[in-house]
């Protein structure tokens, strides 16, 4: 029986298509979470501010539209989880058992997208609402312990990730953004916690959206690599190999002219 042609293109259901599916996945997944939250401010009530107030606010009970948000939340979770196990995580198996657990953070982290159920009971940019029904409240416990812990794991994620990624010479434009990561990353959650998390301080919502998009940036940045690499060594594959000229017919064949018949 005949073997599979050498050189033929990589099938449609190989690990490399798969992976490459998946890194789209994680980058669209950024980009949803982010516009998701962009467009979400712009409709809720007069007293709320994105400077004060958190992404969370948007998402309880008797905000505008908080389907939105909640929708793009969740699109974001399965496709951060799904860019980390099954796109990065089998990416990064050359660079051996450095920090193999690296893609596992990433996806325990990307569950911080998910917690939205038990919601929140009110927004606590509304009149009505206060501390205190937060506090009481299983959604306010779930919001502050659960994503708070979540969060911690998503923002130290990149400190083993990037021991990881820096084993193979394809992920060395990386460095920048994650050594970014590594340091503000920190910095931005500390903060964040100072500020809140039931008496929110008047840059709480500031400092929130800026950790999100810090951590929105630098898993853009895996994913376009990781396209970036599958894309690169496709078009390799695809580029036709040199003839050979020692093939029977590749080339007309003439007798030496001292081999001729004088």
């Amino acid at each position: 029986m005949t073997g599979p042609r050498a050189g033929a293109a990589p099938s449609r259901g190989s690990p490399a298509k798969r992976i490459k599916r998946w890194a789209a996945a994680g980058l669209a997944a950024q980009v949803i979470f982010t516009l998701g939250w962009l467009l979400a401010d712009r409709w809720q009530g007069p007293g709320y501010s994105p400077i004060r107030y958190t992404i969370s606010d948007e998402t309880a009970l008797g905000a505008p539209h908080a389907w939105f948000l909640i929708t793009c939340q969740l699109l974001a979770g399965a496709g951060t989880i799904g860019f980390a196990l099954f796109g990065l995580r089998p990416a990064l198996k050359p660079a051996g058992p450095v920090a193999r657990y690296a893609p596992w953070m990433l996806a325990t982290g990307a569950l911080a997208y998910l917690v939205i159920w038990p919601r929140l009971p009110c927004p606590l940019a509304d009149a009505g609402c206060t501390v205190h029904q937060h506090l009481a409240s299983t959604g306010g416990l779930t919001d502050a312990i659960g994503s708070g812990v979540l969060i911690g794991v998503l923002v130290i994620t990149p400190l083993p990730l990037w021991r990881r990624l820096r084993e193979l010479p394809q992920w060395q434009p990386a460095r920048p953004i994650m050594i970014a990561a590594r340091l503000l990353g920190p910095i931005l959650l500390i903060a964040t916690a100072f500020q809140g998390p039931y008496a929110p301080g008047p840059q709480e919502g500031l400092l929130e959206r800026a950790l999100a998009l810090l951590t929105a940036t630098w898993i853009c940045t895996l994913a376009v690599i990781l396209l970036r690499t599958i894309s690169s060594a496709a078009e390799q594959h695809r580029q036709p190999r040199p003839a050979d000229l020692s093939l029977t017919g590749a080339v007309p064949r003439h007798d030496p002219p001292d081999s001729q018949a004088t």
